[in-house]
C-alpha cells in the first residue's frame, strides 16, 4: 500500500519507490533519533564556519549588543521542538540571531564537525540544535541555553533580571525538564500519526532558500516516509499506547500547574512559560498543533504567551 501510494502521489517508477522503501526503512530509526536526542559538547570553531549570515532581529529589540557583542547562530530543524523552544527565548527577550536549515538526509550543514580531531567529543557529530555562540559551538538545548541565559545575565539586562533569575527556581527547574523530557517526547509521535500529517510537517522544506528543489522534494518525500515508519518504534521505546491521548493528559498537568494565573510565572511569564511554549510553537499550524489547542484546556494561555513573544518567527528577517 506505501508503494503504491508514492506512486501515486509522486508520478515515480515502481523501481524508484521500491528503492526509497529500502531508503526510509532503514533511515527511520536515524531519523527518530535525531528528532528526540540531543547531545552535549562544547567545541571552538574558527569564523569561516559560520561566516555567512542573514540579519535576524526582534521588533523593539534593544539597541545595545547583548550577549558581550557576539552573533548567536543556530543550525535547526524547522519543526524541532528543542529547536524552537531556543529561538522562542531568544524572542521573547529580543535576542538577534540567525538560523541554517539542516538538510535532514545530507546533514551537510553539520560537517564542520568533521574538522575537528577524531579524540574531539564533538568529532562527526550530527544532531540540532547547533548553535554557534561568538566562535564557540554548543550543542544540547539545554546547555545552550544555560550559556545563552549566563551571558545575558552578565550583560546587566536590568529588564529581565526576574526573568532570568526565574530559571534558577525549583519549580521552574521542574517544568523546563518535563517540556524536554516529557512533553517533546510525546511530539513526534503525534506529528507523525499517519503519513499525511508526516508528509504535513516536512512541507516545511519549500521555504528554505538554500535547498535545491531536488532538496526540497527529497526531503519531504522520504524525510516523511522515515519518521512516518519511525514512528511505531518510538512509541514503544517511550510506553506511548495513545500518543493524542498520551499528549492532551500530559498538557493537562502544565494547564493545573498554573491554575486560574495568567502564567506559571504569575502576572508575567516565567521561564518555564516560555520555554514549554517554544516546544509546542514546533507543531503550530499543523493538524496536531490545532487538536492540542481544542482538545486541552492549554488555547488560553497559550494565546496569552502568544501576545507576549509575538507570531512565530516574528524576529527572522530571513533565513540560509
Amino acid at each position: 500500500r506505501t508503494k503504491r501510494f508514492l506512486m501515486a502521489a509522486r508520478g515515480v517508477s515502481r523501481l524508484a519507490v521500491t528503492r526509497l522503501v529500502r531508503v526510509v526503512g532503514a533511515a527511520a530509526p536515524f531519523a527518530a533519533a535525531a528528532y528526540v536526542s540531543p547531545s552535549i559538547f562544547r567545541i571552538p570553531v574558527a569564523e569561516a564556519f559560520w561566516s555567512r549570515s542573514v540579519v535576524t532581529q526582534a521588533a523593539g529589540a534593544e539597541i545595545a549588543k547583548p550577549l558581550q557583542g557576539k552573533d548567536v547562530k543556530i543550525l535547526q530543524y524547522e519543526i524541532c521542538p528543542f529547536c524552537c523552544k531556543i529561538k522562542t527565548v531568544l524572542d521573547y527577550l529580543n535576542v538577534p540571531y540567525t538560523t541554517e536549515d539542516v538538510n535532514p538526509l545530507s546533514k551537510a550543514q553539520l560537517k564542520i564537525t568533521q574538522a575537528l580531531p577524531e579524540d574531539h567529543p564533538a568529532h562527526k557529530y550530527k544532531k540540532v540544535p547547533l548553535a554557534i555562540i561568538g566562535e564557540e559551538v554548543v550543542a544540547d538545548s539545554p546547555v545552550i541555553l544555560d550559556q545563552l541565559l549566563a551571558m545575558l545575565a552578565a550583560d546587566g539586562r536590568t529588564a529581565d533580571t526576574q526573568f532570568l533569575a526565574s530559571r534558577k527556581d525549583p519549580e521552574v527547574k521542574k517544568w523546563m525538564e518535563w517540556a524536554d523530557k516529557e512533553l517533546a517526547v510525546l511530539l513526534f509521535p503525534n506529528l507523525t500519526r499517519n503519513f499525511t500529517e508526516s508528509y504535513q510537517a516536512f512541507g516545511y522544506v519549500h521555504s528554505v532558500p538554500g535547498f535545491s528543489m531536488m532538496d526540497k522534494i527529497s526531503n519531504q518525500v522520504v524525510g516523511a516516509t522515515a519518521m512516518w515508519l519511525a514512528q511505531g518504534k518510538i512509541k514503544k521505546k517511550y510506553g506511548i499506547e495513545d500518543e493524542r491521548k498520551a499528549l492532551m493528559g500530559c498538557l493537562d498537568k502544565w494547564t493545573d500547574a498554573i491554575g486560574d494565573k495568567p502564567f506559571l510565572g504569575g502576572v508575567e511569564p516565567n521561564m518555564a512559560d516560555v520555554t514549554v511554549f517554544g516546544v509546542l510553537r514546533a507543531v503550530e499550524g499543523f493538524e496536531t498543533g490545532t487538536a492540542l489547542l481544542e482538545g486541552s484546556n492549554v488555547k488560553p494561555w497559550y494565546e496569552r504567551m502568544s501576545g507576549k513573544v509575538g507570531a512565530r518567527h516574528h524576529a527572522r528577517a530571513d533565513r540560509q
